[in-house]
Order: structure tokens, then C-alpha cells, then sequence
């Protein structure tokens, strides 16, 4: 089985304790990839925050993910990013989760299904996979126990910035059991 690409990682990432992931950190350009499969995206998404307006990114990080977008609708895989984010207003997609022109659909989740330590609402983009073939989403677990950014009326302390973008464990064997299926089906055409 060929390595499963997983592009814009952090730098020290879950995915790299896993064999079957060929990871793409910001050593690495993902810019060069060649893969022509279902990948993992994660672009970064901070200049399409709430907060995007206080970034000191470079205006061409946004770059990362509009390519994401165009390869997973050419080779398939999954795009992850915040559900407020407003790469998904940029992209024209259908916000309801019906199937868009590419075969691709948006699943709502919050990342504390998963086992992330704060509530973070989350947008997953899929093409390459029927909404019937996903596999079943983790019910709700533990109730968050920090909060991303501060707030007033919120009494649980504030997730510290370098954790916010990692990736839960239990969301990567999601990710890696979503791929496995589109994999199955791409070599049934």
C-alpha cells in the first residue's frame, strides 16, 4: 500500500508516528507534492479566522489552502477546517452538506468528538467517498475543558496556542479509515 499523503502538518505531528502517512510540514513544501491520490489536508487557517485581521501571516499563506481545495476535487481526500473559517464562503460550497459538483460534501463535527481538549467547531470537506460510505462519526465524549481564545463568561481556562492545531488521535484513525475507503473505490473505476 502506498504511503497516504497528510500536506500543511505541524512540524511535530501526530500523523508522523504513523508508517502509512507520507507527512508535509512547513519543511517540507507540500507545494511540490506529486501525489496523485486521496490526501489529508490541513491547511493553515489563520488568515481565514475570526481573528484574521491581527495576523502577521503573509498574505500568500492563503495560497495552501485554495491548493488544497483544487487537489482533493482533482485526486479526492478530505480538507479540515474551522467551521467559522471563511475559506468555505471563498470556495462556494454548499453549506447544507449536499453533494457539490465535484463530489465532494461538508460534515459539521467538533473536534472534542474526537478527544480535543476544547470545544473547536470544525468544517470536513470530503470528495472521493459517498456521505453514506463515511465511517460512523465518535458520539460525544467528555465535556471540553479548555476554551480557544478568552471570554468573560467562560470559567475554564484558555487552551494554550500551540495546542490548538493538533491533531486528535482518534480523528486520525478517522481520517486514515476515510482515505482506506476511497482508496477501495478509486480502484473499482
Amino acid at each position: 500500500m502506498k504511503k497516504i499523503p497528510v500536506l500543511f502538518t505541524n512540524t511535530i505531528s501526530i500523523y508522523d508516528t504513523f508508517p502509512v502517512f507520507d507527512t508535509w510540514d512547513v519543511t517540507r513544501n507540500a507545494f511540490l507534492s506529486e501525489h496523485r491520490v486521496p490526501a489529508i489536508y490541513h491547511p493553515p487557517c489563520r488568515l481565514f479566522s475570526r481573528l484574521r485581521k491581527f495576523s502577521s501571516a503573509p498574505l500568500s499563506e492563503k495560497k495552501c489552502a485554495f491548493w488544497s481545495l483544487s487537489r482533493v476535487r482533482q485526486f479526492g481526500g478530505i480538507i479540515e477546517h474551522p467551521r467559522s473559517s471563511t475559506l468555505w464562503k471563498d470556495g462556494n460550497f454548499h453549506l447544507d452538506g449536499t453533494v457539490d459538483a465535484y463530489g465532494g460534501f461538508l460534515r459539521s463535527v467538533e473536534l472534542s468528538w474526537f478527544g480535543f481538549t476544547a470545544k473547536k467547531p470544525t468544517l470536513l470537506y470530503f470528495v472521493g467517498i459517498s456521505p453514506g460510505q463515511l465511517p460512523a462519526f465518535p458520539l460525544p465524549g467528555q465535556s471540553p475543558i479548555f476554551i480557544i481564545g478568552t471570554s468573560k463568561r467562560q470559567s475554564l481556562p484558555e487552551l494554550p496556542k500551540k495546542k490548538r492545531s493538533e491533531t486528535p488521535l482518534s480523528m486520525v484513525n478517522f481520517f486514515l479509515e476515510t482515505i482506506t475507503i476511497m482508496q477501495h473505490e478509486s480502484t473499482k473505476l
